[in-house]
């Protein structure tokens, strides 16, 4: 059967927390090889620091492995590295800015987008909410300047509310996101949040379906898809009614293991979309 979608998988190249949502981990030619064995078509790097690695031999290994890249996901530049977009240090703003500005050179030699999530960090005072938001907004025009030089796209994702207190729910994303009104800034569904702050998944899905660009998948408890109580069929039946097109990439933690996180999470997707294609065959 033809694949509805193509599939990610959240890896490290080097060892981090076993808590942290990345399955995969290790060097580049391990991560590529386990991924492609498994059956992923694309492998979403979490970086702390760009400059760490050979770009060109990133993207040299993928290419003779067989998988892409789908994404760079930033996070772990806030956990690790203190840069938020909107701190009150101008100092720290900048270094974050210049720094996502390496990920979209790293986006441009790898081919991929770059995600805005949690570098945005949390508003440390709501009656001050409008100038907080506006230097997120001043940040991420310039990055949206810099990322159409390269041709590279620009994700911003959906965050808990423990994590991130605002741009929480998909509808607030993809209004944000049409304020924005740039074409190389869309919107990153994650189920895992959605879990927790959206009331209507299929509704979601439709209002920001006109900037839906990248899709993680991980269960609650950041679990493989499967192992926990996110209703992956609709979140399916959804994609495939506004016709995404997109990566979807498992976000998990690797549990049990890192290769039957991997393997579970993917077998069950694939599970489902068969499951869906046939529903969706059926002459009512």
């Amino acid at each position: 059967m033809d694949r509805l979608f193509k599939y990610g998988i959240a890896c490290s190249l080097n060892e981090t927390s076993v808590h942290a949502p990345i399955t995969l981990r290790g060097d580049i030619e391990q991560i590529a090889t386990t991924a492609k064995e498994i059956g992923y078509n694309g492998i979403e790097l979490q970086l702390c620091n760009p400059q760490d690695y050979d770009w060109n031999n990133l993207a040299n290994v993928a290419k003779q492995v067989g998988v892409e890249f789908c994404a760079i996901a930033t996070g772990r530049e806030i956990v690790e590295n203190k840069l938020s977009l909107i701190s009150e240090d101008r100092g720290v703003r900048r270094a974050a800015i210049d720094r996502l500005k390496l990920h979209i050179d790293l986006g441009a030699v790898i081919h991929c987008m770059v995600i805005v999530g949690s570098m945005r960090s949390s508003i440390p005072d709501w009656n001050r909410y409008q100038y907080y938001e506006d230097l997120l907004t001043e940040a991420i025009l310039e990055l949206s300047d810099y990322a159409a030089t390269k041709d590279v796209k620009l994700v911003v994702e959906n965050i808990l509310t423990s994590i991130s207190n605002y741009l929480n729910t998909m509808k607030q994303v993809m209004d944000y996101i049409k304020k924005l009104n740039r074409d190389n800034v869309g919107v990153h569904l994650d189920t895992y949040s959605m879990l927790m702050e959206d009331n209507n998944i299929t509704g979601s899905v439709q209002y920001c379906a006109p900037k839906l660009d990248y899709v993680h998948f991980s269960d609650s408890a950041r679990l493989y898809p499967g192992g926990g109580n996110v209703d992956f069929k609709t979140f399916i039946k959804s994609l495939l009614d506004v016709g995404y097109k997109g990566y979807i990439t498992t976000e998990c933690v690797p549990y049990p293991t890192e290769y039957l996180c991997a393997k579970r999470g993917l077998d069950y997707i694939r599970a489902l979309e068969t499951c869906v294609t046939i529903e969706r065959s059926v002459v009512r």
